[in-house]
């Protein structure tokens, strides 16, 4: 997983973000973003332990969103981590948009997208 993880570039980004699993919703600080999950800062009332799943939304300037279904990969006290387990096609659009805006490259993410589409094949999403 750590391997996987580094594969995918990873850019410092400032939204409104909630993470949400059933009933329990928070609003948390995003850290960085990458085609293949995201970091935030763990808010303090958090209980949730890796392996389980969370509903992520990104909220960008423009009032649009990105919405990926995601699981904890790694927490700790300070840090979260959620690898993209499914996310719907306008919102990898914003989300490769936003990526190529910050790293000035549309060839490199694209190819961070092929790896990103191989995974997901390999894994059965």
């Amino acid at each position: 997983m750590s391997e996987q993880r580094r594969s995918f570039q990873r850019i410092p980004f400032d939204a409104d973000t909630r993470v949400s699993q059933g009933d329990k919703s928070w609003s948390v600080e995003l850290i960085d973003v990458s085609l293949n999950g995201i970091l935030f800062k763990q808010p303090e009332d958090w209980n949730i332990h890796p392996g389980h799943s969370l509903n992520i939304r990104i909220t960008l300037a423009d009032y649009s969103h990105i919405d990926m279904e995601s699981q904890l990969v790694h927490s700790t006290k300070q840090q979260v981590g959620c690898q993209c387990l499914h996310i719907d096609l306008d919102s990898i659009t914003m989300l490769k948009r936003l990526i190529e805006l910050n790293l000035g490259s549309d060839e490199f993410v694209e190819r961070e997208l092929s790896a990103l589409m191989a995974d997901h094949e390999q894994d059965g999403h």
